[in-house]
């Protein structure tokens, strides 16, 4: 700019300084003589030689000097707005760009906010979320993926991050352009992966990445397995009985059954079907707790009346095996039917796997921080430890044998667990292999 404004200031002052040397000269001589003329035209160089170092001089000078003046006039547009008076002709610039960075000022608070929200988002999401471009490099990686590959995974490739097969397959085909969606399992976890391309141009066939999403289904997993063992379990226990009261009947009905063994074969299907009767209530108590639909009428009752009645209930199938209940009277406000199955599995469970002149004790104990402990132990056959992780299972018996003599349906501690998880409590086992049984439930108001 500087070399502009001298080379334009040359350009005007020059022809003029010279054209005024030449005339003051002629002016001051008059009329010479034919030999003067050679040393006027000496005094004429030397004048516009003088000139011209003079206005090199002053143009270099006011070349700086606007210069500044005007850079510094821009600075002040910049780091000031607008509040200028040196240029007048500036004015409508600075208004123009004043409103253009207020503008641009908007556009990045705007994408800032918007940027910020995405990071809140995909920093919070349970699904792990990944990013990549079209070689497989990851751009962005949330929390959630982070804990699933236990590692960080920014600016990594994606094939080299995990190598199963299936994986690398639907990863290769996303870039391909083609989206994709797999099961897998991670740290126990089973996880369906959805693979999605990401396309530009307006059709839509150019391939700028990926979208990778990991969605835990591992509670849906175990609840489908679980509903399918849950159905087979009760096909099974179903079709005993029916088949034992069908058979029965069927000979009744063609006259094979002699008279002597109708009372006997009557006997049998009351018994079966008081069984079938026992597993169809038990899987509607569970099919209630499951849906929400349990019963949450609740009364105040006392607790060791209630145990009492149910321990007399059992006098008739105890056999030799003492009943003894302990603790404390006392008043609860709960729903008296469940609290009602949870005290009649316990004791039942006591029963059918105790040993020959056992004891079950039942003990009751108010607990500070909740409605009441129910503890029932027992010197029955004990449970080994194996099978401690899997006691409250539907359907689950650590002793099958025992189980189909004493008609047991595996539903009894499963309900326990719910009834105890319904009031916020816990249930603990403690039990050893030929050394009886304890199970204690803490229910919480």
């Amino acid at each position: 700019m500087q070399k502009r404004i001298f080379i334009s200031i040359i350009s005007i002052a020059l022809p003029f300084m010279i054209a005024v040397s030449v005339a003051l000269i002629l002016i001051l001589s008059g009329e010479p003589e034919n030999n003067e003329i050679v040393s006027y035209f000496g005094i004429a160089v030397i004048t516009i030689i003088v000139a011209t170092v003079l206005i090199f001089i002053f143009a270099g000078y006011s070349a700086r000097k606007l210069t500044a003046s005007f850079v510094q006039t821009l600075d002040n547009i910049r780091l000031n707005g607008y509040n200028i008076s040196t240029y007048n002709e500036l004015m409508q610039f600075t208004v123009d760009l004043e409103n253009q960075k207020r503008d641009f000022n908007r556009r990045i608070e705007d994408l800032s906010s918007r940027a910020d929200t995405i990071e809140t988002i995909t920093s919070n999401m349970q699904e792990g979320l990944i990013l990549t471009k079209t070689d497989g490099t990851i751009i962005a990686a949330n929390n959630s993926v982070q804990r699933i590959f236990g590692e960080n995974i920014d600016r990594k490739n994606i094939l080299h991050i995990c190598r199963e097969r299936e994986f690398q397959d639907a990863v290769k085909q996303c870039l391909a352009g083609e989206n994709a969606e797999i099961e897998m399992e991670r740290n126990g976890r089973i996880y369906t992966v959805f693979f999605s391309t990401v396309t530009t141009g307006s059709n839509g066939k150019s391939t700028r990445g990926s979208v990778i999403l990991f969605h835990d289904t591992t509670e849906r997993y175990r609840a489908e397995k679980q509903r399918r063992e849950f159905s087979a379990n009760v096909s099974h226990e179903l079709k005993t009985p029916l088949t034992t009261i069908s058979a029965i009947a069927e000979m009744i009905s063609h006259g094979i059954a002699k008279e002597d063994d109708i009372k006997t074969f009557a006997d049998r299907i009351t018994e079966q079907s008081g069984r079938l009767l026992v597993l169809i209530e038990d899987i509607i108590r569970l099919s209630e707790f499951d849906e929400g639909r349990a019963n949450k009428e609740v009364t105040n009752f006392n607790l060791w009346e209630l145990a009492e009645s149910i321990i007399k209930s059992h006098k008739d199938n105890a056999g030799s095996v003492e009943i003894e209940l302990t603790g404390d009277a006392f008043n609860i406000t709960a729903n008296s039917r469940m609290i009602d199955e949870l005290l009649y599995n316990l004791i039942d469970n006591g029963i059918k796997y105790n040993k020959e002149n056992g004891k079950v004790i039942v003990e009751l104990s108010r607990v500070e921080t909740g409605l009441c402990k129910i503890s029932v132990t027992d010197t029955g056959i004990g449970i080994s430890e194996e099978h401690h992780p899997h006691i409250f299972e539907r359907f689950y018996r650590a002793e099958k044998s025992r189980s189909k003599k004493t008609g047991g349906t595996g539903l009894g501690l499963s309900i326990v667990k719910h009834i105890t998880e319904y009031y916020n409590g816990n249930v603990k086992l403690e039990s050893k292999e030929g050394e009886g049984t304890v199970i204690t439930c803490h229910l919480v108001g």
